[in-house]
């Protein structure tokens, strides 16, 4: 049920903004996980030797689907879609099973096992989701807590860069415009009020790319270049073709994404205040399912959804799901629209960072919030968070850590929040399932 909201303090998750609030704060849900969507089409296409053309394709496919992912979890239809502020991308653990096979087998391959996958994906989400209760607040707490602490090291990143060994990583001139972007954050959080103080991070994003622009960063000079209109076609690179190992390769990233696309769920609903329930995750895991399926057909990636946002719900406090949806709007007038994807691409890199930085760290502070709340003097409690944690975050500490064990361990080892998701459960069942059945 649709509520008219008067203004954007306080908006419950079935509140709707007025459309120009609604309008504002879906962008700056996009600005905030942008980064994380193009990324992946990106890295492919490089790896594969696809042409700059074909990567720009990629790019465009890709935003359409995480687009109408984005509208689906956020409004819902029929039995898809959680119907909670949550966007949808192409998962960075689809990376390397789409090189490998994409390099081995063709494209063709790599799309027909996406598509299979995506087809049992959807099949098996209500088995996924009556797992739920192994998810107490001592597990949930510590989910959320290890996604914002290892999405934190993704805007470092984008602010540093990625190779220590490069002349320019961690560059004065971007240390300096990520910190002034922090500090507009800072600023407009500290003294504007109602809308404006919500759409802070929008605010201090838009003034630090017009200072970086005007300090000679980014590319502006493409954004008139290429098409102006780009609608994705079926079967770009051909029929799909099916193997059955890459199905199983593929199926064994389905498992991993469902576990941490179960924690991002469970995450929004601590946030927001809403129960989430089996039937909510099933729903959820549905939209991955059904945009990875249509991956095999319009050549995108395997696809889940994205925690990027929340933190931007916990800061601003605004729940609602309209916004969201909204953003899932503007993506897809940014894959269609090519000009404004350029532009929004154009952003310096140090300025998405700083602001990815903020909201990821804001996300952790949620889950610290939730872990405040559990018994430790209860047995195994500590023990749960403290190993969960502690091994969650060795792919980002050490993300060589695991590069000499077996490909299939290294696509469940290198994903933190899994692996820690994943103990998690195990430990906190060890220590109390049991006792409760007994008691």
């Amino acid at each position: 049920m649709v509520r008219e909201s008067p203004s954007t303090s306080d908006v419950g998750v079935d509140d709707r903004p007025p459309w120009g609030h609604t309008i504002l704060l879906g962008l700056q849900h996009v600005l905030v996980m942008y980064a994380g969507v193009v990324v992946v089409p990106m890295v492919v296409g490089a790896a594969l030797g696809l042409g700059q053309d074909e990567i720009a394709t990629l790019v465009c496919i890709d935003l359409v689907l995480a687009g109408v992912g984005t509208v689906l979890q956020s409004l819902g239809l029929w039995k898809f879609g959680i119907r909670m502020p949550l966007v949808v991308g192409a998962a960075s653990n689809g990376i390397v099973p789409m090189i490998l096979i994409g390099q081995t087998e063709g494209l063709p391959t790599v799309y027909g096992s996406l598509l299979v996958g995506g087809v049992l994906w959807v099949l098996l989400a209500p088995f996924f989701g009556s797992l739920l209760r192994l998810f107490p607040a001592v597990v949930t707490g510590t989910v959320i807590t290890l996604i914002g602490l290892t999405l934190i090291p993704v805007g470092l990143r984008l602010i540093a860069g990625k190779d220590p060994s490069a002349p320019d990583y961690a560059a004065p001139g971007n240390l300096l415009i990520a910190g002034f972007t922090v500090l507009l954050v800072v600023v407009f959080s500290r003294f504007l009020r109602g809308l404006l103080g919500q759409l802070s991070l929008l605010l201090a994003l838009v003034v630090g790319a017009v200072v970086g622009w005007t300090a000679g960063m980014g590319e502006l000079a493409e954004v008139g270049s290429g098409p102006v209109l780009g609608v994705p076609e079926p079967f770009h690179y051909g029929m799909v073709q099916f193997d059955v190992p890459s199905i199983l390769l593929f199926l064994i990233v389905v498992l991993v994404l469902t576990v941490e696309a179960s924690g991002q769920g469970l995450a929004v609903g601590q946030v927001v205040g809403r129960e989430v329930g089996p039937t909510e995750i099933s729903r959820l895991l549905r939209v991955d399912g059904l945009l990875t399926a249509l991956s095999g057909v319009f050549s995108g990636f395997a696809y889940t959804t994205f925690g990027q946002n929340i933190g931007l719900i916990a800061l601003t406090k605004v729940r609602s799901r309209y916004p969201v949806a909204v953003g899932g709007v503007i993506l897809v007038l940014l894959g269609v629209v090519q000009p404004i994807g350029r532009l929004v691409a154009a952003i310096p890199q140090p300025v998405i960072g700083a602001v990815a930085v903020v909201t990821f760290a804001a996300l952790t502070v949620s889950g610290i919030e939730l872990l405040s709340r559990v018994d430790f003097s209860r047995s195994g409690n500590l023990v749960v968070v403290m190993v969960a944690l502690g091994v969650g975050l060795v792919p980002t500490g050490a993300p060589d850590f695991y590069h000499q064990l077996p490909f299939v361990a290294q696509v469940f080892l290198d994903s933190g929040v899994a692996t820690g998701t994943v103990l998690a459960v195990v430990l906190n069942a060890l220590f109390h399932l049991r006792r409760e059945r007994d008691a």
